[in-house]
């Protein structure tokens, strides 16, 4: 049976996944347009494949060629699609979380938790709110996962490491580490694994006999904090990665573990993520129907969170 806190998801209608599939198409034809081959960032963006991504074959999916095509990728050419990178960054707070650098006074008046449910495990309530502010759609999950020492560093551990696979239903989601060449390992014939690329997947389901096919997304990471104390009595570890320019969402989501180490010894979770539509045609186009998929996406998150720290896998 599913987790409490993923039953506040409800099935997309029809329409919706049909509009996202012309949609799918739209943006592969857009995408046709010219590469920039002298930075092969350039070529990073959302792209739609009936193929499922794996770790072997997410480099040549986000970046439309093959790895041996790429030359070499140089981190220093990476951009972003929004000027507001870094605004999760957590700061001081008196609040149970850190706040966020981008709103840290009015971010407590803002949020309003409309979701209130119990976690089966532990009887802790499951917190999710949903909220927009100066055009930013902000999402919530907040989650009680365990107690101690050995409960924070594992989740510690998940949460720097960021990758996961979830299966629900018919449906597969999570996150990859990308490895690309880079300079350092120049006519090697090796690649390494640039940690901070990740490519963000979800598959989008159709009635037979519509295929179903993969939405898969680049992004990097921005910042990582390391057991800071700006939660009182508490120690908290965050990480969170923005948007690249081939995205068709613009925005960020960080993820942080809390330990109440001088509170009650409580370990939490919580997942915030700001998003908005990309400049792009198409990102404007399926912006209204992402929605449920976000949501999908974040809880599927939490819940593989929730079992690394529970020590279920």
């Amino acid at each position: 049976p599913l987790p409490k806190y993923l039953t506040i998801l409800r099935p997309m209608s029809s329409a919706k996944l049909l509009w996202i599939y012309f949609c799918a198409i739209i943006a592969d034809f857009l995408a046709g347009a010219e590469e920039v081959m002298s930075n092969p960032f350039k070529m990073c963006r959302t792209r739609f494949t009936f193929s499922r991504p794996t770790g072997d074959n997410v480099v040549s999916i986000l970046f439309g060629v093959g790895k041996g095509s790429l030359g070499l990728c140089d981190s220093t050419k990476i951009s972003f699609n929004h000027d507001d990178v870094g605004m999760t960054e957590p700061t001081a707070s008196t609040n149970p979380f850190p706040s966020c650098a981008g709103y840290p006074k009015k971010e407590k008046g803002y949020f309003t938790f409309h979701n209130q449910l119990e976690n089966a495990a532990n009887d802790d309530i499951t917190l999710f709110s949903s909220t927009f502010v100066h055009g930013w759609r902000i999402l919530r999950f907040q989650v009680r996962v365990g107690h101690g020492r050995k409960c924070y560093r594992r989740l510690q551990n998940a949460v720097f490491n960021w990758e996961f696979e979830a299966q629900r239903g018919k449906k597969t989601m999570g996150i990859l580490s990308v490895a690309l060449p880079s300079s350092n390992d120049a006519g090697s014939g090796f690649t390494i694994m640039r940690r901070n690329l990740l490519a963000t997947f979800s598959e989008v389901c159709f009635l037979s006999p519509l295929k179903s096919f993969f939405v898969i997304n680049p992004v990097h990471v921005v910042y990582e904090v390391k057991n800071a104390r700006s939660v009182p009595k508490c120690l908290f570890s965050s990480t969170a990665y923005a948007t690249l320019s081939g995205h068709l969402l613009a925005g960020e989501e960080r993820v942080t573990t809390v330990w109440r180490k001088g509170v009650g010894d409580e370990v939490d979770i919580e997942i915030v993520s700001f998003s908005r539509a990309a400049p792009s045609i198409v990102g404007k186009l399926i912006w209204p129907l992402i929605g449920r998929m976000q949501k999908r996406f974040f809880l599927s998150e939490v819940d593989h969170l929730v079992q690394v720290g529970q020590a279920k896998v």
